[in-house]
């Protein structure tokens, strides 16, 4: 139990007025396996379900400001002013990261190096082949096929699109131009696109010479292939929990417990480049303050027993600072009568 577990105890003292038996999420398909995993083993303790739908990041948020389920799920926090134009309120749950993930024969896992600048002319479509110069010069050693290269993206609103569009538009100038940063991106044509993480990684399988980006962890689980990506320091580290705490650790998270920052391309030899934060947003007055009350304790369950699941799907917890603010962010949320919410994560 970290540190901050006691100021958690200490907030959350009382029990909710009135038990829901089920709440609802959607958005999200990086943080699915993570939420689902936390709320299978809250909801042996509480008796409380979790439904929720992987249906990307945008869906998540239109959802929640229509009012369609408990809470939104997003890997990109909201902007301040945003937030408090539509009577929300957002905080980030845990921290990992995008990989690209590759399906090439005869290349050994995680071996393939792309800079950035070379990753966004692969799925801008600028380099269509796996043996061209730019990708051989960084891959001396491994023999590449002479294979044409699919690009699989997103054509749902995605924060992984978002996360991944954000780093490449920091590191390519042509990229920044064309396709920029955006939850949805205008691909060019010839892009197989895909509706959630699941189902990419599942084409990508499929896919002979295919490229596709996704949440590590499932990239894991799946066990396919993927490429290691040039840090700011022109340093490739392994994608995984200690390269994603190494980003953590060079930004205003752990440091000031500023969850708004991106952790894209940070400035630390052993950071992974393509690090993300992902986010829940409730609204700050709800109409049903017993399934408000769960939602909170579901993630208040995460943050304080949950680090032995957060591991397993290759997720980092948040840093004290920031759990801290998180905290702070969760108790605004308010019944109608602009009341605290009673809610406990005693059990």
């Amino acid at each position: 139990m970290r540190r901050f577990s006691l100021l958690l105890l200490g907030l959350l003292a009382f029990a909710p007025h009135s038990q829901a038996a089920e709440i609802s999420g959607a958005g999200s398909s990086a943080a699915a396996p993570l939420y689902t995993a936390w709320a299978a083993e809250w909801g042996r303790k509480s008796g409380v379900q979790l439904k929720y739908a992987a249906v990307g990041s945008s869906a998540g948020l239109k959802a929640i400001r229509d009012g369609k389920v408990d809470f939104g799920a997003s890997d990109v926090p909201l902007p301040p002013e945003q937030l408090e134009r539509d009577g929300l309120v957002n905080f980030p749950t845990a921290i990992a990261g995008v990989v690209p993930a590759i399906n090439l024969a005869g290349v050994p896992r995680g071996e393939l190096r792309l800079s950035g600048s070379v990753l966004a002319d692969v799925l801008s479509g600028k380099i269509t082949r796996w043996n061209a110069a730019p990708i051989a010069a960084l891959n001396k050693g491994i023999r590449l096929p002479d294979q044409a290269i699919t690009v699989i993206g997103r054509e749902d609103g995605s924060g992984t699109t978002y996360v991944l569009s954000h780093y490449l538009a920091k590191v390519s100038t042509d990229w920044a131009k064309s396709l920029g940063t955006d939850f949805k991106l205008k691909w060019p044509a010839g892009t197989v696109l895909a509706k959630g993480t699941a189902a990419q990684l599942e084409a990508l399988a499929k896919t002979p010479g295919a490229i596709a980006y996704a949440e590590f962890g499932q990239v894991e689980k799946a066990s396919l292939n993927y490429a290691r990506v040039a840090n700011a320091k022109g340093d490739y580290p392994q994608p995984g929990p200690a390269s994603f705490r190494a980003a953590l650790k060079a930004s205003a998270w752990t440091t000031a417990g500023k969850f708004e920052e991106m952790l894209t391309d940070l400035a630390d030899k052993d950071a992974w480049p393509i690090t993300s934060g992902t986010f829940i947003v409730m609204r700050k007055k709800v109409t049903d303050p017993a399934r408000a009350a769960q939602a909170l304790a579901l993630f208040s369950y995460g943050f304080m027993r949950g680090d032995a699941i957060t591991a397993e799907n290759r997720w980092v917890s948040m840093p004290d600072l920031t759990q801290a603010r998180a905290v702070k962010e969760m108790n605004k949320v308010r019944d109608a009568n602009g009341q605290p919410l009673a809610w406990s994560m005693t059990y």
